[in-house]
């Protein structure tokens, strides 16, 4: 049995497929990068007002713990794959350690909690990496993944270390 989404698709000429492909792959990074802009003002905002600094890299943490659990339902969807052939256990294990593993660090004071947060990023991205099935997700997927994980991450860290010039 094949999806709506299937039969529409082998009734497109290649180019058209093509064109549609395009249009997926800018619309992810017009979104994906977007996504990067509450960090970014988090961050001015922590410079523009010192003394917010807590509050602004908690609310950094809650954001970026956000994006990370978002990141394990990729992977929770991706064992709905009929033809996914890796284990789906280990899949679904992984796709709920994000959300378990935000909760754990928004525990912590923000800057250990901010690190652990990038931790937990950068451990997702590796597996993805590693991930025997990359073919099972778009050809933009991946590349994405590495520049906003990275720009995130950085993010993250750049508010983190405020904490440090805000203490000298």
């Amino acid at each position: 049995m094949t999806s709506p989404d299937e039969t529409h698709s082998r009734n497109l000429k290649p180019e058209q497929v093509a064109a549609a492909q395009k249009r997926s792959t800018i619309t992810a990074q017009l979104l994906g990068f977007s996504g990067l802009l509450p960090i970014a003002a988090i961050f001015i905002g922590a410079v523009m007002w010192p003394q917010h600094l807590t509050k602004l890299s908690l609310l950094a943490n809650l954001y970026a713990g956000t994006i990370f659990s978002f990141l394990g339902g990729i992977q929770w969807g991706l064992t709905l794959n009929p033809q996914a052939d890796i284990t789906i256990s280990k899949r679904l294990l992984v796709s709920i350690v994000p959300s378990l593993w935000t909760v754990l660090a928004l525990q912590l004071a923000p800057t250990h909690a901010s690190w652990f947060i990038v931790a937990g990023l950068n451990a997702l991205l590796l597996f993805e990496l590693t991930d025997p099935e990359k073919s099972q997700r778009p050809a933009w997927y991946i590349p994405l993944r590495i520049n906003l994980t990275v720009c995130l991450s950085l993010g993250l860290l750049a508010i983190s270390a405020l904490h440090f010039n805000h203490a000298v």
